[in-house]
Protein backbone atom coordinates (compact mmCIF):
# COMPACT_ATOMS: atom_id res chain seq x y z
CA UNK A 1 0.00 0.00 0.00
CA UNK A 2 1.30 3.11 -1.12
CA UNK A 3 1.39 6.26 1.12
CA UNK A 4 1.41 10.01 0.32
CA UNK A 5 1.24 12.94 2.76
CA UNK A 6 -1.70 14.59 0.82
CA UNK A 7 -5.26 14.13 1.66
CA UNK A 8 -7.57 12.14 -0.42
CA UNK A 9 -9.49 15.62 -0.42
CA UNK A 10 -6.69 18.00 -0.87
CA UNK A 11 -7.30 19.97 -4.32
CA UNK A 12 -5.74 19.09 -7.05
CA UNK A 13 -5.30 22.44 -8.61
CA UNK A 14 -4.61 26.60 -7.33
CA UNK A 15 -8.22 27.47 -8.96
CA UNK A 16 -9.89 24.25 -6.32
CA UNK A 17 -7.50 25.61 -3.20
CA UNK A 18 -8.58 29.13 -3.96
CA UNK A 19 -12.56 27.83 -4.19
CA UNK A 20 -12.08 26.43 -0.27
CA UNK A 21 -9.98 29.32 0.58
CA UNK A 22 -12.72 31.21 -0.09
CA UNK A 23 -15.20 29.12 1.57
CA UNK A 24 -13.35 29.40 4.57
CA UNK A 25 -13.51 33.59 4.47
CA UNK A 26 -17.35 32.91 3.89
CA UNK A 27 -17.71 30.60 6.91
CA UNK A 28 -15.82 32.93 9.25
CA UNK A 29 -16.97 36.19 7.94
CA UNK A 30 -20.49 34.57 8.69
CA UNK A 31 -19.51 33.94 12.43
CA UNK A 32 -17.43 36.30 12.86
CA UNK A 33 -14.30 34.04 14.15
CA UNK A 34 -11.84 34.24 11.94
CA UNK A 35 -9.04 33.19 14.24
CA UNK A 36 -10.96 30.03 14.88
CA UNK A 37 -10.22 28.97 10.84
CA UNK A 38 -6.92 30.30 11.36
CA UNK A 39 -7.20 33.26 9.44
CA UNK A 40 -5.01 36.18 9.98
CA UNK A 41 -6.23 39.44 10.30
CA UNK A 42 -6.86 41.67 7.33
CA UNK A 43 -3.66 44.45 7.58
CA UNK A 44 -4.42 47.86 7.35
CA UNK A 45 -4.11 49.85 4.79
CA UNK A 46 -4.70 53.20 3.72
CA UNK A 47 -6.15 54.32 0.25
CA UNK A 48 -7.82 57.53 -1.13
CA UNK A 49 -9.33 57.74 -4.42
CA UNK A 50 -8.21 60.60 -6.71
CA UNK A 51 -10.52 63.06 -8.19
CA UNK A 52 -10.94 60.94 -11.26
CA UNK A 53 -12.20 58.22 -9.20
CA UNK A 54 -9.11 56.32 -9.11
CA UNK A 55 -8.08 54.03 -6.13
CA UNK A 56 -4.69 54.83 -5.02
CA UNK A 57 -3.50 51.70 -2.51
CA UNK A 58 -0.30 52.79 -0.35
CA UNK A 59 2.11 51.40 1.31
CA UNK A 60 1.82 51.58 4.99
CA UNK A 61 4.96 52.31 6.27
CA UNK A 62 6.31 54.97 4.05
CA UNK A 63 3.26 56.23 2.01
CA UNK A 64 4.28 55.12 -1.30
CA UNK A 65 1.84 54.00 -3.59
CA UNK A 66 1.61 50.04 -3.80
CA UNK A 67 -0.96 49.79 -6.43
CA UNK A 68 -3.33 52.10 -8.91
CA UNK A 69 -6.61 50.99 -9.92
CA UNK A 70 -8.69 52.78 -12.62
CA UNK A 71 -11.75 50.88 -12.47
CA UNK A 72 -11.94 49.54 -9.25
CA UNK A 73 -15.72 47.11 -8.82
CA UNK A 74 -16.76 46.60 -5.73
CA UNK A 75 -17.14 43.03 -4.31
CA UNK A 76 -19.13 41.17 -1.62
CA UNK A 77 -16.64 40.25 1.31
Amino acid sequence: MDRTDESEDAPESDAEAGTMLARTWTIAANFRTPADYDIPTVPIVPAERSADGTLIVRSPDDSTPVMTVENPVLVRR
